[in-house]
């Protein structure tokens, strides 16, 4: 049967966003005639815009604090009469949108003490909780597997235009970097938890430079846990790298790590822009399940502790909202297993 149109809600942050865009292939591969429409989050939008399947991509403003400030969504959710909803979100705000809709086939995923209104009527079929273990990714194509869509080959995809590839170009020639012969480092994350030492950052730039010969660019976002981490990273180096935190937007720190040799950083969005541009990612873990979250594709390194208590999934050690598991991660650990990794050069 083909689907006329398809609505798929993802209200999550901008890496579980990205995660989710195999289904949206998935879905014009099996039907190819469908028109399919994204709700994502305000912030998220850049990981689905402009890209070539996507028919429109509805933004909703998760911070509002009233949904008074959303009516638009709601008004269109009713108007757009879609034959297929698929929400991926798994929360309250995604299940009321999809009863909005109103649609014939409405599938979400169960959960523990789920209300009731979601069990008999935001949804027409539930579908049971993914493993613990399974990987984002897969999680996301749960829905169109039990819709008899198999994907074939499922992929990170990002797109950009040319201003953002001109832009990039103008970074590279300004600071005199040659393609396939840098690296990214990308330090801080959403949460600092998931974050490494300073120093061990600033060993790793240090051997970058010194013994690779590989500039070293740093990127952030222009939060201030990551700024400050920055800071810290930049005072404990002994050599200078190229620093662009803030500077960049998400499509074109993609831009850019398309054209590296390969990612160092941790579990964040940024690591999963590198796995959706094909470059190599040095990802450090710490109480985040790297069966869950690890760089989608192959060619990655992931590094994470063989402690019992690993991973946790807890926001850092007993409430502190620091991660023993990376804070006392070694950078000699480390750098033991990036020398074992050695990326291949990528060529211009």
């Amino acid at each position: 049967m083909n689907k006329k149109s398809i609505l798929v809600i993802k209200l999550k942050q901008i890496g579980d966003v990205l995660l989710s865009t195999p289904v949206l292939r998935a879905l014009k591969e099996a039907w190819p005639e469908a028109e399919v429409t994204y709700l994502v989050p305000l912030g998220t939008e850049d990981m689905l815009r402009h890209h070539p399947l996507l028919t429109d991509l509805m933004v909703v403003n998760r911070r509002s604090k009233s949904w008074r400030e959303n009516w638009h969504i709601i008004r269109e959710l009713r108007r757009r009469r879609f034959d297929l909803v698929l929400e991926l979100s798994g929360g309250d705000r995604g299940a009321f949108y999809t009863l909005l809709t109103g649609a014939a086939e409405r599938l979400g995923f169960a959960r523990s003490r789920q209300p009731l209104w979601q069990r008999h009527l935001a949804f027409t079929r539930l579908l049971p909780r993914p493993p613990v273990n399974m990987h984002l990714v897969e999680q996301n194509l749960a829905p169109l597997r039990a819709l008899g869509i198999t994907p074939t080959k499922p992929r990170l995809e990002l797109f950009w235009t040319s201003k953002v590839e001109a832009r990039v170009q103008q970074l590279i020639t300004k600071h005199g970097l040659t393609p396939g012969q840098f690296v990214i480092m990308h330090p801080g994350a959403g949460w600092r938890f998931k974050c490494w030492s300073p120093q061990g950052y600033a060993r790793v730039i240090e051997f970058l430079q010194q013994d690779w010969r590989l500039p070293v660019v740093l990127t952030a976002s222009q939060a201030g846990h990551e700024q400050d981490l920055l800071a810290e990273i930049l005072s404990e180096c002994h050599t200078t790298p190229i620093n662009l935190a803030g500077r960049l937007s998400l499509k074109e720190l993609a831009a850019l790590l398309a054209k590296a040799r390969f990612f160092f950083g941790v579990d964040s969005a940024p690591m999963h822009l590198a796995a959706a541009v094909n470059t190599p990612a040095v990802a450090l873990f710490g109480p985040t399940g790297a069966y869950n979250w690890a760089p989608w594709g192959h060619g990655h390194l992931v590094i994470q502790q063989d402690w019992d208590c690993v991973p946790c999934g807890r926001d850092g050690c007993e409430g502190s909202k620091i991660s023993r598991c990376l804070t006392e991660l070694s950078p000699t650990a480390v750098l033991a297993q990036l020398r074992e990794f050695i990326p291949p050069e990528r060529q211009p």
